[in-house]
């Protein structure tokens, strides 16, 4: 049976499709975003309900799609008037729609997203919805909608459903789409029925509007290397493709070097040097912002697609922890514990308040607060500013940000360049290049590696009884993985210094 999430896969990758009907294993499971996103999702489908309250839900029934259309026909038999999850099938086609509600001129029927934003996507979702209908023709259409979060909406004591979505009709949309929508069904089908794998290239279908879970099936096993063409920096996918599908696989085959950029320029030098790209001006230009006592810092954040805190939005970055290492001069050598400042909020707890208090208590009065990609920790302390109702406060948190300097300059300016960066320079890239086989600086060796791993690892905590083990291991987990990021900056900060003294 076609569902509708099989439909949309379909509409991005036949092949992809194909995998998934012939229930082929994943090479490239969902992620920890990927989940996060499937979990958000849940969360706004449950507010929606309070757009048409007092309705009913059908059940979802693994496998038993005709008993979920036999409770829906009930329902509407019933008289219900609103209905959460309604679904029917039709022509083999099974969908479940979000939310339906009767009006005087007939039925309309809600896409709920829990995006700011309408996608393509979005509008093929609707538009199968609208197809299965017209066809079965039970019931007199209105139209059909798509409700995304308003981002400009605060949670004020209770969320407000109403002010929670922005509503867009896409029934003219749909009415568009009908015959695409038709011709798409029968290829499908037929794709369905076939014993053999589709032919298709790899392209930006492949990541977009979804990152495919079969990737490793199609795309070439050298992609990772140092020299592939894939890893180019900043270059995007439709140029790294036409490269690829002339037969440019790999950094010696390129011809046209002129055309690329400083940075790429870098990448296949230090290639062929088999050695670092080195700019003593460049870095020593950064060096020369940076005065002491230095403040290596970094926030983690988690997001919420529905706020649970007042005066939070639909996805809006809420730091929770921070790391803060300091070194006074130029001189000191820090271990990973020493000179170091650490928070986490209490889960349970809007964090803001609590954490930006302890961050003015433990920063230095003045030197440099360094960061790596600072526009984040800059923007996360504007937040923290702009919540907190002592104008004191926030005229010091501010202050702060007049203090930044950005490590990744040095590196994002062609200051130094190390192959193994490969066409990154995230900090996760950047440290084993230049500080290479010290465990001590491998986040692989953590229960929490990344930032993912560390908002989904925090948020879990919620609702666990006080005394639940699981939040001291959590924590400590959480407090070894921020640790790292500022002791890392510490590490490549010395290791920039150290390299000016080599080549001067």
């Amino acid at each position: 049976m076609l569902s509708k999430s099989k439909f949309i896969l379909g509409q991005q990758c036949v092949k992809s499709f194909w995998f998934d009907v012939n229930n082929i294993k994943p090479t490239n499971p969902a992620d920890d975003g990927t989940k996060e996103r499937l979990s958000a999702g849940n969360e706004v489908g449950n507010i929606s309900k309070d757009y048409f309250p007092g309705g009913k839900e059908v059940p979802y029934l693994p496998g038993e799609e005709t008993k979920m259309f036999e409770i829906t026909k009930k329902y509407l038999d019933e008289g219900i008037t609103s209905i959460y999850e309604a679904s029917f099938v039709y022509d083999d086609i099974f969908v479940r729609v979000d939310l339906m509600n009767k009006t005087e001129k007939g039925w309309n029927i809600y896409e709920v997203k829990s995006s700011t934003s309408i996608r393509s996507y979005h509008e093929y979702d609707a538009s199968i919805q609208w197809h299965v209908l017209k066809e079965l023709n039970l019931i007199k259409l209105n139209g059909v909608f798509i409700a995304t979060l308003n981002n400009d909406y605060s949670k004020n004591n209770k969320i407000d459903p109403i002010k929670f979505f922005n509503i867009k009709p896409v029934t003219e949309i749909a009415e568009e789409y009908e015959s695409e929508i038709k011709k798409k069904i029968r290829e499908l089908k037929e794709v369905s029925k076939s014993p053999k794998e589709p032919l298709l290239e790899i392209g930006p279908h492949c990541k977009k509007p979804h990152g495919c879970v079969y990737l490793d099936k199609c795309w070439p096993d050298n992609i990772d290397n140092i020299n592939s063409v894939f890893s180019l920096y900043r270059m995007n996918l439709k140029k790294k493709l036409n490269l690829y599908n002339q037969g440019i696989d790999t950094f010696d085959k390129i011809k046209d070097k002129e055309s690329l950029s400083s940075t790429q320029k870098n990448q296949l030098r230090a290639y062929e040097e088999k050695s670092p790209i080195i700019n003593t001006e460049k870095i020593q230009s950064f060096i020369n912002k940076v005065e002491y006592p230095i403040s290596y810092f970094d926030f983690e954040t988690f997001t919420d697609a529905v706020p649970i805190h007042d005066k939070q939005r639909s996805h809006m970055q809420m730091p929770f922890q921070y790391s803060l290492h300091i070194q006074n001069d130029i001189n000191e050598k820090l271990n990973l514990n020493d000179n170091h400042y650490q928070f986490i909020a209490d889960h349970e707890e809007d964090p803001r308040e609590s954490i930006a208090k302890s961050m003015l208590k433990n920063f230095p009065k003045e030197g440099s607060i360094m960061a790596y990609n600072q526009s984040f920790e800059k923007r996360c302390i504007e937040s923290l500013a702009e919540h907190c109702p002592d104008t004191a406060m926030s005229e010091e948190l501010r202050a702060l940000n007049e203090r930044f300097v950005d490590l990744i300059e040095p590196f994002r300016g062609g200051g130094y360049y190390d192959s193994k960066f490969k066409g990154s320079f995230s900090i996760k890239k950047v440290l084993p290049a230049i500080c290479p086989n010290n465990k001590e600086l491998d986040y692989k060796e953590l229960e929490i590696s990344n930032g993912g791993m560390a908002m989904s690892s925090y948020k879990k905590l919620r609702g666990l009884p006080t005394d639940s083990e699981n939040i001291k291991i959590t924590r400590d987990a959480l407090f070894e993985y921020c640790r790292l990021d500022t002791f890392a900056m510490y590490a490549i900060y010395e290791n920039l210094l150290e390299t000016i003294k080599r080549n001067s």
